[in-house]
């Protein structure tokens, strides 16, 4: 395939059909689904399931996922470089899609009665083999939000549309798993099963996806040509790309607090671990119902701000909920729907607001480097997920955290801190952040004009 020097050229507005849309959001509920399934049972099946003590699977799983973090900016690299009849991004999905179905399936085919070091490297192989084959097929994908349309306000669209997708993959990641392990009486044959039926359902959505979508043969890319770090070097020079990543790093942060502290805080706290399941299906019921409502202020305002609007209602609601007390499923209820509903501006605005800066790298750089650019997002993702369960765990032993016992009172304020005052307080520092960031609508056709109209001589 042969490279061109030529900028991205105009329309500035362009719209896409909601076909393309729809087969985007598929792919995205296809990679959901297995982000919330791995999430939340893949450690309970080696430890309940495969009977692989809990300090070795843990082990094996944090050593696999030293390889999750580095893989992504990598893989990110590795796509900017490529040139193939079928594109930069879309031979990966072509070739990845059956390879992702099949190393999903075999996370979960542990064999019987494995102990010691053969157990601890099943896991780290076969954690290590799915997360390449995740990331060479996710890092590809989320880079073309930036490539299927140059206009500001349709990446809100698409991105809406994606977002609606992974909310139902992540509920699907997490109510499918009990119905479908609940139906054997062996547990081990549940999971395999379970492991079959979320690797076609990705395997398919990856393949819809590689078959429905082209790379726009009106974005003639520049191949990217900078050495991997100082490409990752690069993305820091660019000022609205660093203040992104900062807004977005404390919101991973605090939501990470918040998703690894919950099941302490309605089981010690509340008093009703049976309500679990409905408390969380009320957060992403309502992320769900709120994501066109953000989409359409993002319209009216700026991506930016509608951020800042969604994380200041998101704030207020975790820090109230320090004031709730046993037995007040009520009051938890509510305030777990408010935080949805600020919560749904961070499935929208973040990942509409990235390709936007990929146009100012462009401009420094003269290089279409969208696949660093989500790589680099990708572990800073990963690493303030990592980071914040280290947090919860860390802050649990420190505030005298006993496991199936009627907690003391200092137990409780750190499980009510841990919960709601300290991710509030780290949502409500992503304001000066975002209101400060300068790539707004006016700003970012500014930008596609000057690219449009070449270099100077």
């Amino acid at each position: 395939m042969t490279t061109t020097n030529r900028p991205i050229g105009p329309p500035i507005s362009e719209r896409l059909p909601l076909s393309t849309k729809l087969v985007y959001g598929v792919g995205n509920l296809g990679f959901t689904l297995l982000i919330s399934a791995v999430g939340f049972f893949l450690l309970i099946f080696y430890t309940d399931v495969a009977l692989i003590p809990p300090a070795l699977a843990s082990t094996a799983l944090l050593v696999g996922k030293v390889w999750d973090i580095v893989n992504d900016p990598l893989f990110g690299w590795l796509s900017d470089r490529t040139q193939s009849r079928h594109g930069r991004r879309r031979v990966y999905l072509i070739y990845g899609a059956l390879p992702l179905a099949l190393v999903t399936f075999g996370l979960w085919a542990v064999p019987r009665g494995l102990d010691g070091v053969s157990a601890f490297l099943w896991i780290v192989i076969s954690y290590a083999l799915f997360d390449t084959l995740f990331t060479l097929t996710n890092v590809p994908f989320s880079t073309l939000t930036a490539e299927l349309t140059p206009d500001y306000d349709e990446r809100t669209s698409l991105t809406a549309v994606a977002s609606i997708g992974a909310v139902i993959g992540y509920l699907l990641g997490s109510i499918l798993p009990p119905i479908i392990t609940g139906r054997f009486a062996d547990a081990s044959t549940g999971f395999l099963v379970l492991g079959g039926v979320a690797g076609a359902v990705a395997g398919l959505s990856v393949g819809l996806v590689a078959w429905r979508l082209r790379e726009p043969k009106r974005a003639i890319h520049v191949s990217a040509a900078l050495p991997i770090l100082p490409s990752i070097r690069a993305t820091f020079r660019n000022r609205p790309f660093v203040i992104l990543l900062g807004a977005f790093a404390l919101v991973r942060m605090a939501f990470t607090l918040m998703q690894s502290s919950v099941p302490y805080f309605v089981t010690y706290q509340i008093g009703t671990p049976e309500r679990l399941t409905m408390i969380l299906g009320l957060l992403m019921g309502a992320v769900g119902l709120f994501i066109y409502v953000w989409k359409r202020i993002s319209d009216r305002t700026s991506k930016s701000r509608a951020y800042a609007a969604g994380l200041t209602v998101m704030a207020l609601a975790a820090a109230s909920s320090f004031f709730i007390g046993p037995g007040q499923v009520g009051a938890m209820s509510l305030m777990v729907f408010v935080a949805g509903v600020g919560l749904s501006a961070h499935w929208v605005a973040p990942y509409a607001m990235l390709p936007d800066v990929i146009e100012q790298d462009q401009s420094q750089t003269g290089e279409r480097r969208e696949g660093m650019y989500y790589g680099v997002y990708g572990l800073v993702d990963k690493l303030m997920r990592s980071l914040g369960v280290f947090i919860v765990g860390m802050g649990l032993e420190g505030f005298g955290y006993v496991p199936n016992v009627a907690q003391t009172e200092q137990s409780l304020f750190g499980i009510r801190l841990i919960f709601g005052p300290i991710p509030a307080v780290l949502l409500l520092l992503t304001l000066p952040l975002l209101l400060r960031y300068p790539l707004d609508r006016a700003a970012h056709a500014r930008l596609r004009q000057n690219l449009a109209a070449g270099p100077k001589d």
